[in-house]
């Protein structure tokens, strides 16, 4: 499941420091995207329909991409630490995506901004996904990888070593 660390106590009070909660740079992305196709619309891709190829493609990606999150999710929750970035790690969790990717919940919510652009036709949402994927990646996980290994040390170093980034 998780490996505790054995020679740090728990404080309520640490947290990585990311910028910005990751769900909320998520729907604000969302919102971005949005808002940009409906004032300057762009029509590089197929023109958007209910019951298109494009649509179930998309549809089918952005799934992936909440399935792959609330797994990430759900397997921090049965190990017993936390999800919020808010607040304080209490072990290094190892198993389910975790054996894949440090990061499944910002893989999925990557690929869900991605589905998003190809279901509703927005190229909006794919140019923005640059700038979502540099945002998550420094203002949030480098954030997080420097906690957690000040943290938990070797035991995290370890995980670094076995386990990439993305994938």
């Amino acid at each position: 499941m998780g490996e505790k660390n054995q020679n740090n106590e728990s404080h309520d009070d640490e947290s990585p420091g990311v910028i910005f909660p990751p769900p909320l740079i998520l729907l604000t992305f969302l919102a971005a995207g949005a808002l940009l196709q409906f004032i300057f619309p762009l029509a590089l891709l197929a023109q958007f329909s209910v019951g298109s190829p494009q649509f179930f493609i998309g549809l089918a990606i952005i799934l992936s991409g909440i399935g792959l999150a609330i797994w990430g999710v759900r397997t921090f929750s049965k190990a017993g630490t936390n999800v919020a970035t808010h607040k304080a790690a209490l072990l290094v969790v190892v198993d389910g995506p975790y054996k894949f990717t440090r990061n499944p919940m910002y893989m999925g919510m990557q690929i869900l901004l991605v589905g998003v652009g190809i279901m509703f036709s927005s190229e909006w949402f794919l140019l923005l996904w640059p700038v979502f994927f540099l945002i998550l990646r420094f203002g949030v996980v480098a954030r997080e990888e420097r906690y957690m290994r000040d943290k938990f040390g070797e035991q995290y170093v370890a995980l670094l070593n076995k386990t990439r980034r993305w994938i």
